[in-house]
């Protein structure tokens, strides 16, 4: 059978674009676990419909995602969170200051008239300007700007939770100013009703209807290239041609079904050094709510974010129960040391139960996760959003990428959403 497009991964970037795709032509996209979803997937445990770590939707429907469910025309309701709360060193609970005016008046963690010029200024910012502090790190230009103490630690609290990256000396000024300017235009983050089961429905749902096909347990082993052109894929024991191909597995694995040797070597490089961010996650399954927080949560320390997904969404938990999320994103070289992986993580559940004591009282079932991806790219001064790899490979035609470690502008997640609406346009422009 032969195919238009075929898909290499069945994450939530390969279900993205192979729904797109399915309006225009075959597609085809294979999986090799048993199931799809990847480092999105949803895992069903006692009633429970658990996320693979905490994962909120920037800008709801006003984001890349929200604008492919939009051309797809499928219906997914978002969510917004309400008041974010902040957990301090102190034992004090005050308000994140997000969401406008109000919240920075509400906090006590910022200073009023710093914060409000800071953001007065953000909001003034031309794309030249921000695209100039790219390479600048968060820490170096703290000190170009003199800026106070209180304000960095919120900073550096939103850098982890909007870039997904608490380290300063990394975390690119500009990627941040920049995501900060979208959140004052457009919101902040939202969350999906049913949760990220509804979104997966609503894109297979428009492939099946275009007679897509996904196929999963089926590992890609080589991506057949000929005389420069992407032709089709070797699987164990079959071959599958497609007129176009794209490969969504993060680019830090795409030599082990690519010949290195087609590619240039600053490409090569770019890919096997590309830093992703890593983290433990925590989702505490419990008997009853014991918190009426439907905002973000944040932990000056260790660094960390959460939210409590069924305040926001009941459909996701048995009725009256609760599942609480959290995060701390950590170095990968502390994930890979198992060791020291697990003294983290006893420290972070330390701290949750140290703020929410009921946890222990009303727990189901806890789940830890140690994720040495939780998305493919790092946001930082050396990958930043033009240090990445981009969608096409030089001297190899019909054969493209996207996923969240690939070109993209965001943070977090949101690069693979963006990645593949930027990718999707090429593709379709490309076949006029």
């Amino acid at each position: 059978m032969s195919f238009d497009y075929l898909i290499i991964g069945g994450g939530i970037s390969g279900i993205h674009i192979g729904a797109l795709l399915s309006q225009h032509g075959k597609v085809i996209i294979l999986e090799k676990r048993h199931e799809i979803g990847g480092r999105a997937r949803v895992e069903h445990v006692k009633g429970f419909k658990l996320d693979y770590g905490v994962h909120p939707i920037r800008f709801g429907p006003q984001g890349a995602l929200g604008e492919s469910l939009l051309e797809l025309n499928r219906s997914v309701s978002f969510v917004k969170p309400g008041t974010s709360w902040a957990f301090l060193n102190n034992g004090k609970k005050t308000v994140f200051p997000t969401g406008g005016l109000m919240a920075i008046v509400r906090s006590s963690m910022v200073p009023f008239i710093s914060t409000l010029k800071l953001l007065l200024k953000v909001k003034k910012m031309e794309e030249r300007g921000f695209q100039e502090l790219y390479n600048t790190s968060l820490e170096d230009w703290f000190e170009q700007e003199n800026i106070r103490p209180e304000l960095r630690k919120f900073l550096i609290m939103t850098s982890s939770a909007i870039q997904v990256n608490p380290f300063p000396e990394r975390s690119s000024a500009g990627e941040l100013l920049h995501n900060i300017k979208r959140v004052l235009e457009i919101g902040s983050i939202y969350y999906p009703k049913g949760g990220w089961e509804s979104i997966f429905s609503q894109f297979i749902q428009s492939i099946e209807k275009n007679s897509g096909v996904i196929k999963t347990r089926s590992e890609v082993k080589e991506i057949i290239i000929e005389n420069g052109k992407a032709i089709g894929v070797q699987l164990n024991d079959e071959i599958i041609k497609a007129a176009e191909i794209i490969c969504t597995i993060p680019v830090q694995k795409l030599f082990s079904i690519l010949d290195e040797s087609l590619c240039r070597k600053n490409f090569i490089k770019k890919c096997k050094n590309l830093r992703p961010t890593a983290g433990i996650s925590i989702d505490f399954l419990l008997d009853k709510k014991i918190s009426e927080i439907d905002g973000m949560i944040f932990f000056e320390e260790p660094l960390s974010f959460g939210f409590i997904p069924s305040n926001l969404s009941p459909e996701i938990t048995p009725e009256n129960k609760s599942l609480m999320s959290f995060l701390q994103i950590v170095n990968l070289e502390d994930i890979t040391d198992r060791n020291r992986a697990d003294e983290l993580y006893q420290e972070f559940r330390k701290h949750i139960s140290k703020f929410f004591p009921k946890i222990d009282t009303y727990l189901i079932e806890e789940r830890p996760l140690f994720l040495d991806m939780v998305d493919g790219v790092e946001v930082n001064i050396c990958q930043h959003q033009f240090e990445r790899p981009a969608n096409q490979i030089e001297g190899i035609s019909n054969l493209w990428l996207c996923g969240d470690s690939v070109g993209g502008e965001g943070a977090g997640g949101d690069v693979g959403h963006t990645s593949v609406r930027k990718c999707y346009n090429k593709i379709i422009n490309s076949d006029v």
